[in-house]
């Protein structure tokens, strides 16, 4: 009997041992996939989608020719803004401690239509920011800018300028520089709520 057991005990003894061998010899390091190469293809990518475009590249838009309604241009004389669209909702007088930069070096006056400021200087008037409402709307170029333009219609219109927010960050703004002056830092920005162009502001770093 003692034998009987002994002999069952080396064969599961050697049973045991020959699976551990088995097993040992069959694990392996798998060799590098296409996959993983694929993946850092996509990380290159990625990286390069994020450089900064250079100021230069992005694309311009000339301010002083976009046109409200089809009618007149957001720089024009008062005269003929009046003749289009009325007498002005409000004239203020600016703060003028807290204005860093303005569109004409001499004093001026604020002049308010539906949302929109400009600045009023004697028979001038220049755009500081343009609000989009379902009767107000500009063109440049052949395209229409209105309160139902998407962040996708500027992708189509201004893909390095869009690209260049996205890298940044933004989902709210983008950024043209001012075609009308070279060499300069203004620019003019369009920015967007729930996804729909609300604003658009011409802006001069301090």
């Amino acid at each position: 009997m003692y034998r009987v057991f002994l002999a069952l005990w080396i064969i599961g003894a050697t049973a045991c041992s020959n699976n551990n061998t088995a097993d040992d010899e069959t694990t392996a390091v798998p060799a590098p996939s296409e996959s993983v190469v694929t993946s850092l293809e996509e990380e290159d990518s990625v990286l390069k989608a994020h450089e900064d475009i250079a100021w230069d590249e992005i694309e311009g838009i000339q301010l002083s020719r976009v046109m409200i309604n089809n009618k007149v241009p957001l720089h024009t004389s008062l005269s003929r803004f009046k003749a289009a669209f009325g007498e002005a909702d409000s004239l203020v007088t600016p703060d003028w401690t807290s204005i860093c930069d303005a569109q004409f070096e001499d004093e001026f006056e604020y002049f308010y239509k539906n949302g929109s400021r400009f600045e009023l200087y004697k028979d001038s008037l220049a755009c500081d920011e343009f609000r989009l409402t379902p009767t107000q709307t500009v063109s440049y170029g052949g395209i229409t800018f209105s309160h139902n333009t998407t962040w996708a219609d500027m992708k189509k219109r201004f893909p390095k300028a869009v690209r260049q927010a996205e890298n940044e960050g933004y989902t709210d703004m983008i950024t043209l520089r001012d075609a009308d002056v070279k060499e300069s830092d203004s620019s003019v920005r369009f920015f967007f709520e729930n996804g729909k162009l609300i604003r658009i502001v011409y802006f001069i770093p301090c």
